[in-house]
């Protein structure tokens, strides 16, 4: 009997233990994550609060508060070119998003689904993968020069086909590993059932497939809207520009406009991340309901 008592209070002892390392380790990732939601947050609320002072409270020396909307009502008169550059980044990213969402689609479901050899397939993802680890700064040069020839620089449609161009690979591979995960009977039945391969792709497993499609389209959107090379380059600026090269014209040789940069800043950072945000809560909600059905 003491043999069995000591045994037991081992027992409970090694658990008590477990018990405190598991609850120190839930400690330290809690912390972890509320270090880098201040990291993340306090900046963005920074730049909120700058937007809404007035320029001479933002350069002063101490740390009063004047709050007016004067930056707002800067970068959106009539006579300054950022409230085009802002449609302009809009145009960009539904046009750019579609057009990579319908392409990726259909060569993703052709990967998957139709049967192709493991050569054509690792062929295929192996140069997609290549594609997106080049710099795209060192292919600069001879997209320029394409793009004059065809004479698409200084325009939107090609800085929509630029946008397609690099987000088409990752699209592709990740819009080709969701099709992965649909049995392929579901597209075999709706054969048998005299759909054909474009009706049964639209109509059985494009609908399975959306919360994969939709996790793409929120990178590539999101890619698309922060993009700053291409526009820099293939534009002059202006009002052919996206915001993103307008935000980069507010830091000038003579002064640095803080309070617009920042007005700037919440007009195309905020509205994105609510965005992913919301889009990111539906995505699940899609994934757990498909689980459930299934």
């Amino acid at each position: 009997m003491p043999e069995v008592q000591t045994a037991s209070r081992g027992t409970e002892a090694r658990q008590r233990t477990g018990a405190s390392k598991q609850d120190g380790g839930h400690w330290i990732a809690r912390l972890i994550v509320i270090g880098a939601a201040i990291i993340t947050i306090v900046p963005l609320i920074w730049m909120i609060f700058i937007s809404l002072q007035k320029p001479r409270v933002i350069i002063s020396m101490g740390w009063g508060a004047e709050f007016a909307v004067d930056n707002f009502a800067e970068i959106f008169d009539p006579r300054a070119v950022f409230g085009g550059q802002v449609i302009n980044s809009i145009l960009l990213v539904i046009s750019a998003t579609a057009i990579t969402l319908v392409i990726s689609a259909l060569a993703g479901y052709s990967l998957s689904q139709l049967q192709w050899s493991n050569r054509v397939v690792v062929t295929v993802l192996s140069v997609s993968a290549l594609l997106q680890v080049i710099p795209p700064m060192t292919l600069v040069p001879g997209l320029y020069a394409t793009l004059t020839n065809y004479g698409l620089v200084n325009s939107l449609t090609g800085l929509i086909l630029l946008n397609t161009v690099f987000n088409l690979p990752f699209a592709t591979i990740m819009t080709k590993f969701y099709f992965d995960t649909i049995p392929g009977e579901l597209r075999e039945s709706a054969a048998i059932d005299g759909a054909s391969e474009f009706g049964a792709f639209r109509t059985v497993m494009l609908p399975l497939a959306a919360p994969g499609i939709a996790a793409v389209a929120i990178f590539t959107a999101i890619q698309v809207w922060n993009e700053f090379l291409f526009g820099l380059v293939f534009t002059t600026g202006g009002s052919q520009a996206p915001i993103t090269v307008g935000i980069a014209a507010l830091i000038q040789p003579q002064e640095i406009k803080f309070g617009a940069m920042a007005a700037v800043g919440v007009v195309t950072a905020v509205p994105i991340i609510l965005l992913a945000i919301v889009a990111n809560r539906q995505i699940v909600a899609g994934l757990t309901g498909g689980a459930v059905k299934g």
